[in-house]
């Protein structure tokens, strides 16, 4: 199974390929977000247009299963950026900056029916190579809590903060999310609240850094 799992950029789409590939693409998008937060394939467009080099698909047996896009900017650990602010609403054009000292991550999205297999962390790890690649300082993201509010309906409300200490009975931090990026080599770096519209996360956004190990400080 593992021999039909291929990671692909989507520099080389032609012209002529381009609709369709954006259609397997919002498929994807449909199958792994919320209405709330899925973008539209105007969006996809722009950034494949934009930046095609931050543009990557996974493909299980030659179909779309994942899809991962990011952006040059400039790591600012002072700033509270939402989502819109850093991604110019998805479309990346005002904001992508090819000067800039990081890589941001704009999307990671998996198909319902293929979450669960690595897929996730295949698709990350394609945006740290390019950083890598690139000779980015910084790798991050806007990560989402999406176990924070359901935690507070059955406990009683906490802060995100006091949320984000939690562990496991293994011992690990307790958000699903949070631990996936923390296993892929990412750190909470900060709490955004007001990020972008879930409610699962009661809004606020986490701010995930993987810092590129072969440029020193």
């Amino acid at each position: 199974m593992t021999d039909s799992i291929m990671i692909e950029s989507a520099k080389n789409i032609s012209g002529s390929d381009k609709d369709h590939f954006l259609e397997q693409v919002i498929s994807v998008e449909k199958s792994a977000w919320p209405s709330e937060l899925q973008a539209t394939k105007e969006k996809f467009a722009s950034r494949l247009r934009i930046f095609p080099d931050g543009f990557f698909v996974l493909k299980f047996s030659g179909q779309i299963k994942g899809v991962t896009t990011s952006l040059i900017t400039t790591y600012d650990p002072s700033a509270t950026r939402t989502w819109d602010e850093i991604t110019d609403n998805g479309m990346i054009e005002k904001t992508h900056d090819s000067s800039g000292n990081a890589l941001y991550v704009v999307s990671v999205g998996v198909s319902a029916d293929a979450q669960g297999q690595g897929i996730g962390g295949k698709l990350v790890q394609s945006q740290i190579e390019l950083t890598k690649k690139l000779g980015l300082k910084y790798l991050y993201l806007g990560a989402r809590i999406p176990g924070f509010d359901p935690y507070c309906r059955q406990n009683g409300d906490i802060s995100p903060d006091e949320y984000l200490k939690l562990k496991n009975e293994k011992g690990d931090t307790y958000d699903p999310e949070i631990r996936f990026y923390e296993r892929q080599g990412f750190y909470i770096a900060k709490v955004i609240p007001n990020f972008e519209p879930d409610t699962q996360s009661r809004n606020f956004g986490i701010v995930m850094l993987w810092k590129n190990p072969q440029i020193s400080s």
